[in-house]
């Protein structure tokens, strides 16, 4: 059956006009997709929502591109930094500065549309760079062990404000000398929290410059009413005004940091040094997003909203190839079953999401986070809970009570 298609902008216009006492966030959650809310679920944490009844074969929602994603460092030559191509391990002919990798003109052409002012491409240089100076592997007498974790891990952040104070300070060639040690792990997850920075850097020009224009109903846009609340569905937005809207939610999506380094403990040392890497790189046009725990909230966010990019493979159960991941705020509220209801595409960067049978109104949208269809109960429990989920679904449950 073929996909249906996205209410009208007026449709949509008209169902959601009488939005105008909710706040910010209840907007921002109302008009992800037409299709679907996202609200409380009776197991906590919040989850998308069937409004109306959807037939099988319905695109209920398209994330058009990540707010920040990585490539592994092993695959950057291989794997197109805009739309994640890959050409059978063959290096990618296309590039930037020498050093960013594109499987097409039309992708160099793309990333540079969304980076004007060379900004993203010439910090994705010095990375490069200063990676090549600095990997390496930490101490395991840097790791702080399991007591008083707490302490050790509010003693390597003092540490870096510390770090951080003194570079102000410091010529650039002793700068050089004080670079901290990152490893593949690393490279991944700072190229990643770079991207992010861009993208608020962008969110917050394009906010700025229509703050200067003259305040009147010709020029406000199109997807926002006289009060400020959305019409439009993510759908009917231009780049430009889904990447603002992306970027605020973005803001509230939760961060597993905390949780990720008292169970790491070793990550701990592994952010700090990717703070300060960053730190070191970073372009002053960024440096309003840059703080210690806007960092950390961007690692954190990723730990369990992130989507993986994968080789493509012709079977559920075939080997897959770890390409990097990509973070799609909008698409995070969807929860995973281990019986899905709706499938993911990716089409480049851009995700689809498309209802696998017909909904009923009100069930629950849910995903898959890549557990493979033959994993046992206990192999699909224990892979979840590195994203810190607990999967209550039908097919757990039943599978649990045999």
């Amino acid at each position: 059956m073929s996909p249906h298609r996205i209410s009208s902008a007026d449709e949509l216009a008209s169902r959601f006009s009488a939005s105008v006492s909710i706040t910010e966030e209840e907007a921002l959650l109302a008009h992800i997709s037409p299709y679907f809310d996202v609200k409380n679920t009776i197991y906590g944490g919040r989850g998308c929502f069937a409004r109306a009844q959807i037939p099988k074969g319905t695109v209920i929602h398209l994330s058009r591109h990540p707010i920040g994603s990585s490539v592994a460092r092993v695959f950057r030559k291989e794997v197109c930094t805009w739309c994640f191509g890959y050409q059978d391990g063959k290096t990618l002919k296309h590039r930037l500065h020498d050093k960013i990798y594109f499987c097409s003109q039309e992708c160099v052409a793309s990333f540079v549309e969304s980076d004007p002012e060379d900004l993203l491409a010439q910090t994705l240089v010095r990375v490069e760079l200063l990676f090549a100076q600095s990997r390496g592997e930490i101490s395991d007498k840097d790791i702080p062990g399991d007591e008083d974790l707490d302490a050790e891990i509010s003693r390597i952040w003092a540490a870096t404000e510390k770090w951080e104070s003194s570079l102000a300070r410091l010529k650039p060639s002793k700068k050089a000398q004080i670079r901290p040690i990152v490893n593949d792990d690393d490279y991944c997850e700072l190229r990643y929290v770079l991207g992010v920075l861009h993208s608020m850097y962008q969110t917050n020009k394009a906010e700025k410059l229509h703050h200067r224009e003259e305040d009147s109903e010709e020029q406000k846009p199109a997807n926002v009413t006289p009060d400020g609340a959305f019409q439009l569905s993510l759908s009917g937005m231009d780049d430009g005004e889904a990447l603002a809207i992306e970027a605020k939610l973005f803001d509230i999506l939760h961060s597993s940091e905390s949780q990720k380094v008292h169970r790491y403990p070793y990550l701990a040392v592994s952010y700090s040094n990717i703070y300060k890497f960053i730190r070191l790189i970073a372009p002053e046009e960024y440096l309003p997003f840059i703080s210690i725990q806007a960092v950390r909230d961007i690692i954190g966010r990723n730990l369990t909203n992130a989507f993986g990019i994968w080789s493509p493979v012709t079977s559920s159960d075939e080997e897959r190839e770890y390409f990097g991941f990509g973070v799609y705020p909008s698409a995070s509220f969807f929860n995973h079953s281990c019986k899905p209801n709706v499938t993911k595409i990716r089409r480049g960067a851009s995700y689809e999401y498309i209802a696998k049978e017909d909904i009923p109104v009100g069930a629950e949208l849910c995903i898959s986070y890549g557990i493979r269809e033959s994993d046992g109960l206990k192999q699909r429990q224990d892979a979840l809970r590195e994203w810190f989920f607990e999967c209550g679904c039908s097919r757990c449950t039943t599978e649990g009570k045999a």
